[in-house]
């Protein structure tokens, strides 16, 4: 079995939008509810926290310095240092029964994220590198999640949580446009609902599941289940790998909505958790201002 450890007990409410720093050699990760981004040194165990004034559902690294986030009113450049956010547009147009969620800098440079709210009401977005503009990828979306690339770039894997698959799309990098939707990973009939993803050096995508204990591996072109990892908390929300080798799977968790009896069934809930699963991952992509 592969050895999974809590590395910062944070018991953070919703933990989600993890990914590693080349540029900081640091996690970065965010508590949607607790209105925070995080930066966790595995160094030397160090956790450090912004608070952003509002829900916060996904954050990614800024070429040109700093990060880029998806908050509840829009998309925003957040200086870590200072916590000094300015924002740049809001694809939802101030719409306040839903908010942005999960999302990724694309393999274009583009920035990839998605509403969850009202069922069936929300999109995926494309938000373009002059940082005002953007465009409309998928609708009929209730709770945008998990977002990756294949190797070659040319297709899109995307969850739409409630749906409970694993959607593929062909897609063209100088557009950014995906089309040609397939399903690829099927856990339909389940309890346990997917949420974030990742790939890995292989092509193979790495799924948390919400309820579900753990992350599990599947092979794309099959639909394969090829490896389980079971956590000690049961509402696990997104990975990333990341270390120098890109060989540790970095892994957020949630305690929303826990009672005293939660806490006695689940005390690391809310943690951030790694693994050594035996493959390696991918750098992360960054968000490429023009």
């Amino acid at each position: 079995m592969t050895e999974v450890q809590c590395v910062y007990h944070d018991r953070a409410q919703l933990g989600e939008g993890v990914f590693w720093s080349e540029r900081d050699k640091k996690v970065f990760w965010i508590d949607i509810e607790g209105h925070r981004v995080c930066r966790f040194d595995p160094a030397t165990g160090k956790n450090d926290s912004v608070f952003v004034g509002q829900q916060v559902g996904t954050v990614v690294e800024n070429a040109s310095g700093g990060l880029v986030v998806g908050l509840k009113d829009g998309v925003y450049a957040l200086d870590f240092e200072t916590g000094v956010s300015v924002k740049w547009c809001d694809p939802m147009e101030g719409d306040p029964d839903n908010r942005l969620n999960d999302g990724k800098a694309g393999p274009d440079g583009r920035f990839y994220v998605g509403g969850m709210g009202p069922d069936g009401g929300q999109s995926l977005y494309r938000i373009d590198n002059n940082t005002t503009e953007y465009e409309v990828i998928e609708t009929g979306v209730t709770c945008s999640n998990g977002l990756a690339w294949g190797l070659d770039h040319k297709t899109l894997y995307y969850i739409d949580s409630p749906q409970r698959v694993v959607w593929a799309y062909d897609f063209d990098l100088e557009t950014g446009t995906a089309s040609n939707r397939r399903v690829v990973v099927d856990v339909r009939g389940e309890e346990c609902v997917p949420d974030g993803m990742t790939i890995d050096a292989e092509g193979k995508l790495w799924v948390a599941f919400w309820e579900g204990w753990g992350v599990r591996r599947y092979n794309p072109d099959t639909g394969e289940l090829m490896q389980e990892i079971k956590l000690p908390v049961a509402r696990v929300t997104t990975c990333a790998f990341g270390g120098e080798k890109l060989d540790t799977l970095y892994i957020t968790t949630a305690s929303v909505g826990f009672e005293e009896s939660d806490w006695l069934r689940e005390p690391e809930a809310g943690g951030l958790f790694c693994c050594k699963p035996g493959v390696r991952g991918l750098p992360s992509f960054q968000f490429e201002r023009t």
